[in-house]
Parts: structure tokens; sequence; C-alpha cells
């Protein structure tokens, strides 16, 4: 016997139809009432959709319902809307049967929710996260790739004392124990809940101590990780798990338990470097995945290609890598005739602020470079003028003293920059027009807007207010900022005659500047080379090659007299470098022989192979 959609309440189509609207609006316990079996019903309706991940559905009969007696069949479309997967649709049987009591009611079996079912299986997901792309060098060497690390942490439920060990790891590792001490209180029993992630040379060190602390656990893992620790550390980035709120903004495609990017490049680019997941709906029998119903590949994580040059890279680590652990600096290397970054370094090493790109600072004499070429270019004076360089000179009020040049009398221009004479330049304030610095410093680079994808600051050389201030603008103070990254496109321009704004990534595209006039580049080439053989910048001189360069040492804050940053900016055949060293004492004695180090170990050719080896037999 054939039921059109019409019939009484109690009809097998009426019966069928409300429960399979109960079901497709998601109320699966009312639903479960209207089968022979509530109690089993509920419990597998429930257990099914959690296992799709809480899908919609929405179920609708397949032609007629066929009746027997006191039994009915229907062929039944499930058709679910599963989150990250889409819309997945099969053909399934319902039976019903006419009960003494109730009447009609859905017979339940396992199969009523998909025939592949029976009663130790249920529908259910598997994810299955991509290989993470890596981030590459300019000619494609893996800068951050996949490396064994040791995962040091406990298992929550098994710690009776939360402070107390919490304290100890921490102790141990050199970490904030509170943090940990929170997450351990607010763990499941079971979580394993991390402390901190080391390498394993960094764990051989500790070992034994915490192999001593009661509840400590180590698990053996991979890491997205550069070749050293500090290997670029805040241009690249950290990746490891993703916090709440991190996953509440990157979306549904990621799940608790992931791994992201935490800042720099692997922050930026953390949907095309994980790529997405692989996502299967499968049968699950007592729990394990058995039979695959649907699938969906994923997209691998992309590769991300750089500028940067791992050679490059370790030079600029090896050059800081004498400084104290907690001393700030930045090493920021760019290639002139192009603007593309080779080498960024920053300190401290666990500090995440690229300090070498989004860093402001007054340059000090560095800028020096941009007043000549404004000097020059007014025809103020030529490398040939006399100018006068006494110890000290006062304007509109204000004292300026020489920090790295002696004074006392006069001497031609040249010589005044290379040693780096602030009282001669702080005399030619009131010869140059109220706008030059700054438009000298836009053909520098210096307060264009710096398109990279990580912070970077384009630096600010905005109109003096009066003649005291473009004194102190002279010579890189006043109002005047900038950044490593900044001043290293300074040094750049003089070595390629064109500012060139930097450039990150492989494919971006590149954008140059206005050219300076020919013949005032080849007189700041001469100039910065003076520095180098006689000047402020010796500590380069026995370098091979013919090094550039210019020292700078800037006030910052207040004091009397106030401290001051060390810098120095160099260029050397198609590499330029600038060298700050926060609270240095004078660039040509702190940031030159780090610059001079950062050469040298190009010459000697350091690579991120060998920079890693050293570390780790000093370590």
């Amino acid at each position: 016997m054939l039921l059109g959609g019409g019939g009484d309440d109690d009809s097998p189509s009426k019966r069928l139809d409300a429960y399979l609207a109960d079901w497709s609006r998601g109320d699966d316990a009312t639903a479960a009432q209207l089968t022979t079996a509530p109690a089993r019903a509920a419990t597998a309706l429930r257990d099914n959709r959690s296992g799709l991940d809480g899908a919609r559905l929405t179920a609708a009969v397949v032609g007629d319902v066929r009746e027997q007696g006191d039994r009915a069949s229907a062929r039944v479309r499930m058709t679910w809307q599963v989150p990250e997967i889409g819309r997945w649709s099969y053909v399934t049987r319902v039976g019903l049967r006419d009960t003494p009591d109730d009447g009609w009611r859905v017979r339940w079996a396992p199969t009523v929710v998909h025939p592949g079912l029976d009663a130790d299986s249920r529908l259910g997901t598997v994810r299955a996260a991509q290989r993470r792309g890596r981030i590459l060098d300019r000619e494609g060497a893996a800068l951050v790739e996949a490396r064994d690390v040791k995962r040091v942490g406990v298992i929550a439920g098994e710690i009776r004392d939360p402070a107390a060990t919490a304290q100890a790891i921490a102790d141990a590792v050199e970490i904030d124990p509170r943090p940990f001490e929170a997450a351990i209180r607010n763990g499941g029993k079971q979580q394993f809940v991390e402390a901190i992630t080391l390498r394993p040379e960094d764990y051989d060190a500790i070992e034994g101590t915490i192999a001593a602390i009661p509840g400590a656990k180590v698990l053996d893992a991979t890491a997205e990780l550069a070749p050293t620790r500090g290997f670029g550390r805040a241009l690249l980035g950290d990746v490891r798990e993703l916090s709440a709120e991190q996953l509440r903004r990157l979306g549904g495609s990621y799940a608790v338990g992931d791994v992201g990017g935490q800042w720099g490049l692997e922050a930026a680019f953390e949907r095309e470097l994980a790529g997405t997941p692989s996502r299967t709906i499968v049968t699950r029998v007592n729990g394990t995945p058995s039979e695959e119903l649907l699938a969906r590949r994923g997209v691998a994580g992309r590769d991300l290609r750089t500028t940067l040059d791992g050679d490059v890279q370790a030079a600029a680590e090896q050059a800081l890598g004498a400084l104290d652990d907690t001393q700030r600096a930045a090493l920021v290397a760019v290639q002139p005739s192009s603007g593309d970054v080779l080498g960024v370094a920053n300190r401290p090493i666990d500090d995440s602020f690229n300090r070498a790109f989004d860093g402001q600072y007054p340059p000090g004499s560095t800028f020096k470079v941009v007043t000549t070429e404004a000097l020059l270019e007014g025809r103020v004076v030529t490398p040939e003028t006399t100018v006068d360089c006494p110890t000290t000179i006062d304007v509109g009020g204000r004292s300026f003293k020489n920090f790295e040049g002696g004074g006392g009398g006069e001497e031609p221009f040249a010589d005044a920059f290379a040693e780096s004479c602030n009282t001669a330049f702080v005399s030619l304030a009131d010869r140059l027009d109220p706008d030059a610095l700054t438009t000298a410093g836009r053909l520098f680079g210096l307060g264009e807007r710096i398109d990279l994808p990580v912070p970077a600051y384009g630096g600010q050389v905005p109109r003096p207010r009066d003649l005291t201030a473009t004194a102190a603008a002279m010579i890189g103070q006043d109002r005047i900022l900038a950044s490593p990254l900044g001043m290293a496109g300074v040094i750049a321009t003089v070595a390629d005659g064109s500012w060139r704004a930097p450039r990150l990534v492989a494919e971006d595209p590149r954008s140059d500047g206005t050219p300076l006039d020919g013949a005032i580049v080849d007189q700041l080439r001469d100039l910065t080379r003076q520095v180098v053989t006689s000047g402020t910048g010796t500590a380069l001189v026995y370098l091979s090659g013919e090094p550039h360069g210019k020292s700078g040492t800037a006030e910052y804050g207040s004091g009397d007299p106030p401290p001051t940053h060390a810098w120095f900016i160099a260029s050397r055949d198609d590499v330029a470098v600038a060298v700050l060293v926060e609270g240095g004492r004078a660039g040509g004695e702190i940031a030159a022989p780090i610059a001079e180090d950062f050469f040298s170990a190009i010459d000697a050719g350091t690579t991120p192979e060998t920079l890693a080896a050293s570390e780790t037999s000093t370590g």
C-alpha cells in the first residue's frame, strides 16, 4: 500500500514527517520521542550530530511511504551542512511500526542516521593540518622549517601543588611562573600544559634539573624554527599554539590545539603559510576512524620566499653576538641596487620588537649625510670649503658641542665631516632654506611611507620651528626620527645614487626614488670614504674593498649630559648596513666595530650552519 502526503495525524507519513522536522530543526530529544527506542535514539542522534561538528540537517522523504500492515518504510534523503566541509547528502531507508500504545513510531536502528552505521559506530570527522610553508631566503634555502624540539611541561591533573611545580620549572627554564601556574590550575586533568619549547641543545643543559622536578614531563616534538634561537627572530616570528582570542580572530578553519604565527612574517603570512586542513567525514567504530565517506582535500601551506640572504643574516647575528644579553640593539642590511632587505638582527634575542624596522630614534650625526646633500645642493659648501670647528657654539641660547670630533680650529669641510664636527655643521644652519632638510630627507627615503608586510617606520624630517631647531636638525637632533632600516637606506642611497624602497618579499614589486645629482653623489662617496680612512670610522679601515661609512651619537631623553645612542651606517660593494646600539656612548667607538664585525663575518664565509655550530659549541 502506498501513502501520499495526506492521511490522519497518526499515519506513518505524518509521523515520519514530524520526526524528520524535529531532527532537522536540531531538536534531537523531541525527535527521539517519536521512535521505538527514545533513550538510545536520543543518544545516537546527539552523538552523530556532535560527531559532525554540530552540522545542520535537512531531511526529506524521497518518493512515497510504503505501508504493509503494522509496518511502513520510506527512503529519506539526508543533507548535512558540515562546518568547514560543506554539503554532504545521501539516502537511507527509515522503517516505522504501528505500536499498540503509541501508534506509528520510527523503528529505531543506527541505519536511520546512515546506512553504514551499526550499534558500535557513529558519524564523525577527521581534520588533518597541512605541512606549514617554510620561510625561504632569496636563493630558496629554508630559513624557518620544522626542527626537533623538546616541550617541557606537566600533565595538569597530576600536579598537587601548581605553585611549587610552576616555580621549580620556571626557575630551571627562566620564565615567569605566574602564567604557567594559572594554566596548570585551569587545565584539564589529562591536558599537557607547556612551560616552554626548547631546542635540544638548550634542553641538554638543564636535563638533570628538569628530571629532578616531580611531575615535570618532556615531550619530543617538532616546531617551525630558524637555525638558531635568535636568528632573525623579531622579523621572522614564532609559531606556537594559538590562544582562544587568536582562534576567534582567525575563524572556523582553525581549531583548539592548532599552532600559528605569533608575530613577524609568521603572523603576517599566517594563512598562506598554514594552508587549510583536509577534512574527512568518516564512520567511527568505538571512537576510531573506520570508513571514509567524504573527503575534502586541504590546501598545502605555501612557502614564502623573501629577499633575505641567509649568509648575510648569519653575519648580522654574529656581529651582534658579543653584546650583553640585555643590550638593546639592531642591525639591518640592504642591497643598494634594489632596496632588498638582506639581513635583520635585533637584541635582546627574547624581545619580539623589531627595532631594526620599527624603532624610532634620533639619527644623530649619521643624518649629516642628508645635511651635506642639502649643503652641496644649495652650494653652501664644497668638500674643500674651510669651516670653523670650535669646541662649542651657541645658537639661540643653546650650546652645542662635539661628541667624536675634537674641534678647536678651521679645517676643510671634508675633514669636519670625517671627524663628525657638530659645531661646523651647526654654524651653517642659517645658510639653509627652512625646507631644505625636509626635501633632502625625502631624497634618502626619510619621511616616505614604507610598504612592508610587517610594521616599519619611515622616519620624519619636519620643518624646523626656528634657527635653534634648525641647528639641532643639522646634526640629526630636534624632531628628526629614523629607524635603522631608514638609515641603512640613507647610506644605500649614497652607494647607488638613488633611494630604493625597501623590499622584503621576493614577489613584491620594486620602487625607486628620485636619483641624486651625479656630482653630489660622487662627493658624498668621497666624504663617506674619508670617514673610514681617517675619521670616526677607522674600525673598518682594514676591511677588503672600499667601505664607506658615517658615525652618529644621538642624544635622547633628559640629563646633563643626556644619554646617547650609538650609530654607524656603512656600505661596501652592494651591501649597506645600519647599526644602532641603544644607550651606546659614541658611534665610532661602539657601533662602528659591530659594522666591521658584520663585513668580516661575510668575508669569513659565515653561513646559518656555521653560526648554529658555533653557538652550540660555545653554549
